[in-house]
């Protein structure tokens, strides 16, 4: 598995002092449709945190099952992953390492909105969950890009994600 790598502040493993994990499912459909998730205008695979002792693909099952109410037996392994090392983040003295790990399911199991569990924040958020042709993501992604400033940075990572994804298929 490729792993990407930022460290603009040029940290050192042993100046890490703070991690948080995030594992992501790119859902593919036999039509080549890709599920999203949308909150607060950013657009996202579904998936999210890992809870401390949590492997990672049981964390992505609760994920999933979560957002979109789909059950899944088996998530497979991650076929990319980014890490990010940050400097005084969120707050000074904070040197944190962020991980994201890729998981390609195919699978036409739609989703199903009675199923879902979301937190106050997703609820707050206007979440929602669609398809999208894996040929427009891309497109889609950029022009999304207005609706929120964050989406630059989640885009790029979801953009380096769909090439990874293609060198694996």
């Amino acid at each position: 598995m490729k792993i990407k790598v930022f460290n603009i502040d040029k940290l050192k493993i042993e100046d890490i002092n703070d991690k948080v994990i995030r594992v992501k499912a790119i859902i593919l459909n036999s039509q080549n449709e890709v599920l999203l998730g949308e909150a607060f205008g950013t657009v996202q695979f579904p998936g999210g945190h890992i809870k401390e002792d949590e492997e990672f693909d049981v964390g992505l099952k609760r994920e999933l099952e979560e957002e979109t109410g789909i059950v899944f037996d088996d998530v497979g392994t991650p076929f990319f992953g980014i890490k990010h090392l940050i400097k005084d983040f969120p707050v000074i003295g904070n040197n944190r390492s962020i991980e994201i790990y890729y998981y390609l399911i195919k699978s036409d199991i739609k989703y199903n909105l009675d199923n879902i569990k979301l937190d106050d924040q997703e609820r707050t958020g206007n979440f929602k969950l669609y398809y999208m042709p894996l040929k427009k993501l891309k497109k889609h992604l950029k022009l999304r890009e207005k609706d929120n400033k964050i989406n630059k940075v989640i885009n790029k990572e979801m953009i380096l994600a769909l090439k990874e994804l293609k060198k694996v298929m």
